[in-house]
């Protein structure tokens, strides 16, 4: 059985939605009947308690996906992640591209598996059809490798081109940009949603859309392009970045082996079987 730190926290996006969506697929329960204590990013925990499940037996399972950023974790973010790879039983690489980038410094290595979403929520049952070109760009955090300002322009584009287009945005945005029409300036059309914490609510978003605008630089495996595609949705990439990253790699896996494969029932699948052998 295992128990994944931080798993009854209810914030959305990164880590936080890889926990709800992996209380869906693994056998979860908690602290003290659990075998494996998986840390689903070395930032959502402390020294001190991972050092207390190494004391209690637990078998410990990092997952990593990019650099944690030591600007916002009071320069410990590298080295924590480090010190918990030398002390996991087991490191899951969120992509290929996690792997090449952090093993050289964490000097662990270990399986790659790849993100999924719940498909039961995100699919194409039910998108709208319209003569209108609809574009979505959405992000759960104000990283500046989402690159806000390269959707924005993108779209402007767009919409000078076709004034019948609609952009939808998805995501935690500064009040300023907000009050100030997200720098539009010549009546372009867009709906805001803010954050989406009901699935449901943003799987039927990304069905109202043709083009998700992928302008993240360097994410090593976005949840929100996965949600995107399994809900049908094209990807709209003008300055390259599904080169980045991780984006190729859910690219090249859903046109190799069908969207089932951005389920989280083959995420499921793989976590069991790469903790199968620490049991």
């Amino acid at each position: 059985m295992i128990y994944i730190a931080e798993q009854e926290n209810k914030k959305v996006g990164g880590g936080w939605s890889w926990i709800a969506n992996a209380k869906k697929v693994l056998p979860i329960t908690n602290y003290r009947n659990a075998d494996i204590y998986l840390i689903p990013s070395p930032s959502m925990v402390s020294k001190e308690e991972v050092d207390q499940a190494k004391a209690d037996g637990k078998k410990i399972v990092l997952r990593v996906d990019n650099i944690v950023r030591n600007s916002r974790n009071r320069n410990t973010g590298m080295s924590r992640m480090k010190r918990f790879a030398e002390q996991a039983d087991l490191v899951i690489y969120q992509s290929e591209f996690a792997r090449n980038l952090l093993l050289p410094y964490i000097q662990v290595d270990g399986q790659i598996i790849l993100n999924g979403c719940d498909q039961t929520i995100f699919n194409p049952e039910g998108r709208t059809e319209s003569t209108t070109a609809r574009y979505i760009y959405s992000r759960v955090n104000r990283d500046e490798t989402k690159n806000w300002e390269m959707a924005r322009i993108y779209y402007q584009g767009k919409y000078q081109a076709n004034n019948d287009s609609l952009l939808h945005i998805v995501g935690h945005f500064s009040p300023e940009l907000i009050e100030y029409n997200f720098d539009f300036y010549q009546e372009e059309k867009y709906r805001f949603w803010g954050v989406m914490r009901d699935p449901a609510s943003l799987a039927q978003i990304y069905k109202d859309s043709d083009y998700f605008v992928y302008t993240y630089f360097n994410d090593a495996c976005s949840n929100s392009l996965i949600e995107a595609l399994s809900s049908g949705c094209l990807v709209a990439d003008p300055y390259g970045m599904a080169t980045t990253g991780g984006a190729i790699e859910i690219l090249h896996a859903q046109q190799a082996f069908g969207d089932e494969y951005l389920d989280i029932k083959r995420m499921g699948k793989q976590y069991l079987e790469a903790i199968s052998v620490l049991l």
